[in-house]
């Protein structure tokens, strides 16, 4: 099994923090940047080669972790102008032949992927995807009548959203050869396997968090304040 991380979006919400860098070289504190949690959560699972899709500001990535981190091999595949996430993922299955655990490069969570490995080869199922709850970005008002009987301050709601982690047996490479309308592999390739009953969801609820904008961002490293990892 290999590690593969998107790594090559624009980010164009998080240009104010720092035009220079890409957005997955954000750092959460001192020397300790958004794709260094990522191959510390691959090492940790005893991963030992990940697989770079990068584009916008490639280079950056490139420059900091050169062909191997703390004994991790690693390969870069560069799209030269933005294809979309489905390009990329078959731009890597041409290059390999074996399971993939694939991350997006900047959502942070502490999902612990060695038992996520696992439960993606008891299902058998040709991809598994981790899921966590949708919380309200407003407060919910429950109201009887004209009267309000219940506010919930951005409750989690009873719906699950992509959570950005997900397994891919080596076998979908017959499937990434569809034609499809949609650039994203969530629109295209999940969506085609879903229909067909090809994904298993691994609901996870600990700390899980999407960097999307500046708002986010810092929130995300008053977390990592005083973390190790």
């Amino acid at each position: 099994m290999i590690g593969a991380i998107f790594a090559g979006g624009y980010g164009k919400r998080m240009q104010s923090v720092d035009p220079e860098l890409p957005k997955v070289l954000l750092p959460l504190r001192d020397d300790f940047v958004i794709l260094d949690k990522q191959l510390y959560d691959f090492e940790s699972a005893g991963l030992n080669e990940v697989y770079m899709l990068i584009g916008y500001k490639g280079d950056t990535i490139v420059k900091r972790y050169g062909t191997q981190w703390n004994g991790i091999r690693i390969h870069y595949l560069r799209e030269k102008e933005p294809m979309g996430t489905l390009w990329a993922l078959r731009n890597l299955f041409s290059k390999i032949e074996s399971d993939v655990l694939l991350r997006n490069g900047d959502t942070v969570c502490d999902v612990d992927l060695g038992r996520f490995i696992k439960y993606s080869h008891y299902t058998g199922k040709l991809a598994t995807i981790v899921v966590v709850r949708m919380r309200s970005p407003f407060g919910i008002v429950s109201v009887e009548g004209n009267t309000v009987k219940k506010f919930d301050e951005k409750p989690l709601l009873p719906y699950y959203v992509n959570g950005g982690t997900y397994f891919l047996r080596g076998e979908i490479k017959s499937t990434l050869r569809r034609n499809f309308a949609d650039r994203g592999i969530e629109g295209s390739l999940f969506k085609s396997l879903a229909s067909k009953g090809e994904i298993a969801a691994y609901k996870y609820g600990g700390f899980w968090k999407p960097v999307d904008t500046v708002k986010d961002y810092e929130e995300i490293k008053k977390i990592f304040i005083g973390r190790k990892f």
